[in-house]
């Protein structure tokens, strides 16, 4: 009688809180479903649940109000735009050559002074110089001058929004291969991370013969949100 008396308490009381909880579909627009598991599932009770719709970019979750609407406040903080950066980069070639007569460059000063008392080269010319501006995420491709390509993938830092990263950073000569089709030779490969709004020197690569070396000049900005 006693046992009886307990499974039906345990019942009324299962009963009770399936009563309590809602269900609730929320929809994402910006961010994967499959990436939002590990945002929810920390916000549940011990009888929640989460199911992931991958098709339609959604997510289900049953809980009580209170969780879901702090499931709903995580998730309309997270799930917003890719932030988007501005990234600018300048390819120079060092050599041992005597510096020209005349003022340098405007965009070489600088950074000339820096360059030349860490390294033994004593002239930097720049070759190529681009901008582009890239969201998170995004890869981007694009030739540097005439001779030379340049590929990375931009990343935002999570925990740190004053910088982001050149992920798989890759600059590569533009050759000719013997049926003439343009071939890739790979002169520099790195994963580079910036301060923002700070240019950041990436060098070394060598170039065409011992007297001569390429640098990467990098600086990057986040864009503001319209």
């Amino acid at each position: 009688m006693v046992r009886s008396a307990v499974a039906v308490l345990m019942m009324a009381a299962s009963t009770v809180l399936a009563a309590e909880q809602e269900l609730r579909v929320f929809q994402l627009h910006f961010r994967p479903a499959r990436e939002a598991a590990g945002l929810v599932e920390p916000l549940l009770s011990s009888e929640g649940s989460v199911l992931l719709q991958p098709s339609l970019n959604a997510i289900t979750v049953r809980d009580t109000p209170e969780v879901l609407q702090r499931v709903a406040q995580a998730l309309s903080s997270w799930d917003v735009a890719p932030a988007s950066y501005k990234v600018r980069v300048r390819v120079l070639l060092a050599t041992t050559d005597p510096q020209p007569p005349g003022k340098p460059a405007p965009l070489i000063e600088g950074i000339g002074s820096e360059l030349k008392s860490l390294f033994h080269f004593t002239n930097y010319q720049e070759v190529a110089t681009l901008q582009v501006t890239a969201s998170d995420g995004s890869v981007v491709e694009v030739a540097a001058g005439e001779r030379y390509h340049l590929r990375f993938t931009v990343r935002g830092v999570p925990q740190d929004p004053d910088r982001v990263q050149l992920a798989q950073l890759q600059l590569s000569r533009r050759d000719r291969g013997a049926d003439n089709a343009e071939v890739l030779r790979p002169l520099m490969r790195a994963t580079v991370t910036l301060l923002v709004k700070q240019p950041s020197v990436l060098g070394g690569a060598r170039a065409e013969n011992a007297n001569q070396a390429l640098f990467l000049v990098l600086w990057a900005e986040r864009e503001a949100k319209p």
